[in-house]
This record gives structure tokens, sequence and C-alpha cells, in this order.
């Protein structure tokens, strides 16, 4: 008896392989591993219920700098969040 199998979203084919230490980061290849190898499929099964999709940090950076241009009374927004969105990327904000 064979089963369809749908293979998870990206990141948790990429993330599953990180923690096998799979060199490969093709996601056709890593949809093949999930099709045909049940241990790769059940730790994948297992991201995709238990964990949440990481997140943006170039998105974070960018609300975050909103949320501080909010509490000034500057009035250059866009050059504020702007500058403020780069600094928080390069000190590191969100990883």
């Amino acid at each position: 008896m064979t089963t369809e199998t749908q293979a998870p979203e990206d990141w948790v084919l990429l993330e599953a392989a990180k923690r096998c230490d799979m060199f490969t980061k093709h996601s056709d290849a890593l949809r093949y591993r999930y099709t045909g190898d049940s241990c790769f499929r059940a730790l994948c099964d297992m991201i995709a219920k238990h964990e949440k999709p990481p997140v943006d940090r170039k998105l974070l950076c960018a609300e975050k700098a909103i949320a501080d241009w909010v509490q000034t009374t500057d009035d250059t927004g866009q050059e504020f969040i702007a500058i403020r969105a780069i600094e928080l990327w390069e000190e590191g904000f969100g990883k």
C-alpha cells in the first residue's frame, strides 16, 4: 500500500537538513528525501508540529524602528525609520 505524503514547507525541510548535518540545501532533493526516508520524515513532521517558522530579521528590525519612531516627536519619520532599521540590523537585533 502506498500513500501520497506531501512534503512540508521549505523552512521545515531546511531545518531538518541542518539538524541532520546534510550538505544539500536544494528543496527538491530534500522533498525526495522526505518521501523516501522515514526518519527524516519523522523529524520534519515533529519540527512542523512543534516549532514556528523563523522570523525575517529585516522585518523585525523595520517593525522595531517604526515602534521607536512612534516614541519620538521627530518629523523626519522615513529617514529616522530607515536609519534606525539599519542600525538595528548591524547591532544583530532579532538573532
